[in-house]
């Protein structure tokens, strides 16, 4: 449905969960577990991913009686929001009411912190997550490209390596496109990609960056973001060039989670073979999720990180 599955069934109260299963946070005990589930819904985390909500924020597991995972969940606090991701339930136990459980207990550890809960949800997420209340905001689309990228020409734009002396300029600018703050997670993203990790320059000024990590089944690029110029709505030139850069530093296949706003770049990656694969929507409990900036931000790091 989403980075998060919730069921239609009916919900199980939150916290009471089916018989012989108990909610706790996630250790490393639980990690092997964990990925057998995003391995059996053909998700594309891997264990760093798991860490990286240990790290920032808080990932449960809902284990049965012998410790064995059975479904799992994930939240990230941002500022004013929180994430509600990585809703996983084992197919063997689905249709009980646990995924919409799950997340019913991220929304009320959301709301108890005073956090608008927030998420990316698929197409038939969408009709589950409307009636509770989730109000739509951007449209995303997912395009995925299942060989090494052919990079498109990059343009005019200065494109190079991403530096420690960049951070600064490049956190100011993703706070402008994310609405908040989220500097200690796209430290953990540049560790993950260093190979390909830039920036774009305008006139001795950072002008956009993109960061991204490794996957279980392909590199997911994001998030790219942009400064546009004066005047401008967008500035897909700028993200254009970064992408070029990207893609010439990465092997295998690779995932892109891109605004539709940015209808200027579908033609660009049309031509370097990506396809079409689902569309998102952001959406947030309560109100419109009108947090971030669509003219700065490009792609996002996925629909589990926001």
């Amino acid at each position: 449905m989403a980075s998060t599955e919730a069921s239609a069934s009916a919900a199980t109260a939150g916290g009471a969960w089916p018989a012989g299963l108990r909610l706790q946070p996630l250790d490393e005990r639980q990690l092997e577990g964990a990925m057998a589930l995003v391995a059996q819904s053909g998700w594309n985390q891997v264990a760093a991913d798991w860490r990286l909500f240990q790290a920032h924020g808080e990932a449960v597991a809902l284990v049965d009686a012998a410790g064995a995972v059975v479904a799992t969940a994930a939240t990230l606090p941002f500022q004013g929001f929180g994430w509600i991701s990585m809703v996983l339930v084992d197919q063997r136990r689905r249709r009980q009411g646990i995924a919409t459980a799950l997340l019913q207990d991220c929304i009320a550890r959301l709301r108890a912190a005073q956090l608008v809960p927030a998420l990316d949800a698929t197409p038939a997420g969408r009709t589950v997550y409307g009636p509770l209340g989730f109000r739509d905001g951007w449209s995303i689309t997912r395009w995925r490209h299942m060989g090494s990228v052919q990079a498109p020409q990059p343009g005019a734009v200065a494109v190079r390596a991403l530096r420690e002396d960049d951070w600064p300029a490049l956190c100011a600018l993703d706070r402008a496109a994310f609405g908040g703050e989220r500097g200690a997670l796209l430290r953990s993203l540049w560790s993950r990609s260093r190979g390909f990790a830039c920036a774009a320059e305008r006139e001795g000024r950072l002008a956009g960056f993109l960061l991204g990590r490794d996957g279980r089944q392909a590199t997911q690029v994001g998030p790219v973001v942009v400064a546009p110029q004066a005047g401008a709505d967008t500035d897909d030139a700028t993200a254009r060039g970064l992408l070029a850069y990207a893609f010439a530093h990465i092997d295998g296949p690779v995932l892109l989670d891109v605004l539709d706003a940015h209808a200027g770049l579908r033609p660009v990656l049309e031509g370097a073979g990506f396809a079409l694969e689902r569309g998102y929507t952001r959406m947030a409990l309560g109100q419109a999720p009108d947090f971030g900036d669509a003219t700065r931000m490009v792609a996002i790091a996925g629909p589990e990180l926001a």
